[in-house]
């Protein structure tokens, strides 16, 4: 009897991810006979009341030319299964329920540290899963990149040289916000691939009267700034720069009493810091118009792209690699990754451990990143 895999893919859509799929396909059918079933909307239809209606049968040639196409063809949720509520519902039992209704016999799959962890324990709880790493944070360890992290920085870097040469043209301050929670991986290469005059990352906290007077340095020399920031920047509320702020701004005020919203793995979900700086940096330079600093959200125009080529081979790769294990060698609770030029894996604890920029304070500074005076000389 053939196998039969479960495609999912969870988390947030990037670009490669449908070049993995095609790949699985293709060395599943070719090499082991085996049968694929694509799950739209991840874990969330697994655990659908109805999961037959979520699915997709795929075959080779189902995925012809799949590889150059953009986002994910199974779409995507961030549903978890394994928070309090959902245990005590049951999902997590019902999720087994429905693959072995579905007659699933293994789940290969695209995710960021969520949906590998999601993987992780079904895996503990006796399920087979492989996963691929994927998300343009490139915040998942055991790998040297994810998929969608190339096709990001190459468009992200284009986007924010747009903005620097229209800055230049009308003599203002650019500030370019880009994804990065806890990891300043995407505004880091962002930012030096564009030539940034300052790049904030959230592994570096910000002295914001510091920022500033440096902003207002590069301002009057140049008579324009090009600022790339994280949108995980690390910003103390008490900064006397915000204080000052929240006095003089509406719009401070309101988006710093804006509790961010998390997501269903208790993530915030980030975004306007750009918006704050834009009006910090004019109050602070003592700038006339609101219009004299420019702020750009780059956000999800980075996850729909087309995938560069460097993603489609690396979501190739992946999917050989994926489907060899789980099928040829009868692995599973692993992620595959590239070290080098290799493509190995590494067991789920390995991969989830924390990937922040850890470079030093030296060569951040070298490549643009602002670094606070107390944080130079705490010693971190």
């Amino acid at each position: 009897m053939s196998p039969k895999i479960a495609l999912i893919t969870g988390g947030g859509d990037c670009p490669g991810i449908n070049a993995f799929l095609a790949s699985a396909v293709r060395r599943g059918n070719s090499e082991y006979n085996a049968e694929f079933i694509g799950v739209k909307n991840a874990f969330a239809g697994l655990a659908a009341d109805d999961p037959e209606q979520y699915l997709l049968p795929l075959k080779t040639e189902d995925v012809i030319g799949l590889e150059n196409r953009s986002s994910t063809i199974l779409e995507s949720s961030r549903f978890n299964p394994f928070t309090g509520e959902n245990i005590a519902k049951g999902y997590p039992q019902k999720i087994l329920d429905n693959l072995d209704r579905l007659g699933v016999d293994g789940i290969l799959g695209t995710g960021g540290n969520d949906t590998i962890l999601c993987a992780g324990n079904f895996e503990k709880m006796g399920f087979p899963t492989v996963m691929a790493p994927k998300s343009i944070d490139n915040d998942v360890s055991g790998t040297d990149v994810m998929l969608g992290f190339r096709t990001a920085i190459y468009f992200g870097a284009q986007a924010a040289r747009s903005t620097a040469d229209s800055a230049r043209a009308h003599r203002r301050i650019s500030v370019v916000e880009v994804m990065g929670r806890q990891a300043g991986w995407l505004a880091l290469e962002i930012g030096v691939a564009s030539g940034a005059c300052l790049i904030t990352i959230p592994e570096r906290p910000v002295d914001l009267a510091e920022y500033c007077a440096e902003v207002k340095r590069i301002y009057r020399k140049h008579s324009c700034a090009n600022l790339v920031v994280a949108e995980g920047t690390s910003i103390s509320y008490y900064d006397p720069v915000i204080v000052r702020a929240r006095k003089e701004s509406d719009v401070v005020r309101a988006l710093l009493e804006e509790a961010p919203e998390l997501d269903a793995f208790g993530n915030p979900k980030l975004g306007g810091i750009s918006q704050i700086l834009r009006r910090v940096l004019k109050i602070e330079l003592g700038l006339e118009k609101i219009e004299e600093v420019r702020s750009t959200d780059l956000g999800f125009t980075l996850r729909g792209l087309a995938p560069l080529a460097d993603d489609i081979i690396l979501g190739i790769r992946f999917g050989i690699k994926a489907t060899d294990i789980i099928l040829g060698e009868n692995r599973s609770g692993t992620m595959v990754g590239i070290n080098g030029l290799e493509i190995n894996d590494v067991p789920y604890e390995q991969a989830l451990k924390p990937k922040t920029v850890n470079r030093p304070d030296k060569e951040l500074e070298a490549l643009g990143v602002f670094i606070s005076s107390a944080y130079r000389n705490s010693g971190q």
